[in-house]
């Protein structure tokens, strides 16, 4: 009896649920009902790593442009003064030695010809006074001389000195003059010390006036380029007879090359190819790249496992408890991409490598 109840109370509630739910539905209207199910993404807080044996490498990049390293620049060394030749034009090939542009310097090479006839009238002027010098003296000197013949040769005498002494200073003066003129004239004057093609003169160079120091002329020698950077970091470690390889930027063409100047006041270096190749444009990019440290199988963690604090380095890492926990290492080389760990983890330890 027991059981026939519970038989009918099951069957009456599944009446009624069935009733309620098809009563939902409107005569003519049907409704939608969805059920959003959201699933939930747990992943890991941290990625996780651990300390290996490899190679650990710090490099240093040094760009670089393809240039003509064999130039010159020219200046006149004195200021205020008229341009009045130029002898070449851009692009004219020159020589060692070939006079390129001069300087107005016409009224000093007058002042010395001036001079110079000048100084040949005064020695001729001293050596007649010191005939007459030598003569007098003897006269003074010789016995049965009157004492107003003697005094009247004595007055003489010292007017010849006098003139002899003038004439001397004159030409001391003059001696002076001509040299510093004859600096200025050179130094007006711009020759060619290297072979080359006249790659620059000054816009209107020819009737302007010079400024001192001031590069007017520009001459390159085409045959003789090479790699030339600009790095005031790079000159402290690299130096002369270091051999690179030089990777150009654009084909990624390799060039084996030799450090051939280095100039820290410049911050100035030079790679020049082992063998020339004259294919190359000239100011084509280049990259040298020069090992600064190697540390062969180390243990190491990636840079970014490792931190830096006021006075000791730290790594975060997971302890037996799965807690994150920080704890101090001791570090060799830092290398480009991995630390050399010394200290203070081994290869079981697992190491937080960043957050996620």
């Amino acid at each position: 009896m027991k059981s026939n109840n519970q038989r009918i109370i099951k069957t009456t509630a599944f009446v009624l649920l069935s009733a309620f739910l098809l009563g939902g539905c409107g005569s003519g209207e049907e409704e939608t009902h969805s059920i959003s199910i959201v699933r939930e993404s747990i992943e890991n807080e941290f990625d996780l790593t651990h300390c290996e044996k490899r190679d650990v490498i710090k490099t240093e990049s040094i760009s670089c442009t393809y240039s003509q390293l064999m130039e010159e620049n020219l200046a006149f060394p004195v200021g205020e003064k008229t341009v009045a030749f130029v002898y070449v034009n851009e692009g004219d090939e020159v020589k060692p030695g070939d006079l390129l542009a001069k300087l107005d310097v016409a009224s000093l090479e007058q002042d010395n010809i001036n001079m110079k006839e000048q100084l040949e009238r005064n020695n001729l002027l001293i050596k007649q006074a010191d005939e007459m010098i030598e003569f007098y003296e003897k006269k003074i000197n010789s016995s049965g001389l009157s004492l107003s013949s003697k005094e009247s040769y004595m007055t003489k005498l010292q007017k010849l000195r006098e003139k002899r002494r003038t004439y001397s200073d004159e030409n001391d003066f003059n001696t002076i003059k001509i040299s510093a003129n004859e600096q200025q004239i050179q130094a007006g004057s711009l020759y060619a010390s290297i072979e080359g093609n006249v790659s620059f003169i000054k816009k209107g160079l020819e009737g302007s006036s010079s400024n001192a120091g001031e590069t007017v002329i520009t001459i390159l020698n085409a045959s003789v380029c090479g790699f030339q950077a600009m790095d005031r970091n790079a000159v402290e470690y690299i130096r002369v007879g270091d051999r690179v390889q030089v990777v150009t930027n654009s084909t990624g063409d390799v060039y084996d090359s030799t450090v051939t100047s280095v100039d820290k006041e410049a911050q100035k270096i030079i790679f020049e190819l082992d063998q020339p190749d004259f294919s190359i444009k000239v100011g084509t990019r280049g990259t040298v790249t020069v090992v600064r440290g190697e540390a062969d199988g180390v243990l190491s963690l990636p840079k970014s496992c490792v931190f830096e604090a006021e006075d000791f380095w730290f790594i975060y890492c997971i302890n037996d408890d799965g807690i994150r926990e920080m704890r101090k290492v001791t570090i060799g080389l830092i290398g480009n991409d991995y630390v050399e760990i010394t200290g203070g983890v081994s290869e079981s330890d697992t190491v937080i490598l960043r957050k996620s």
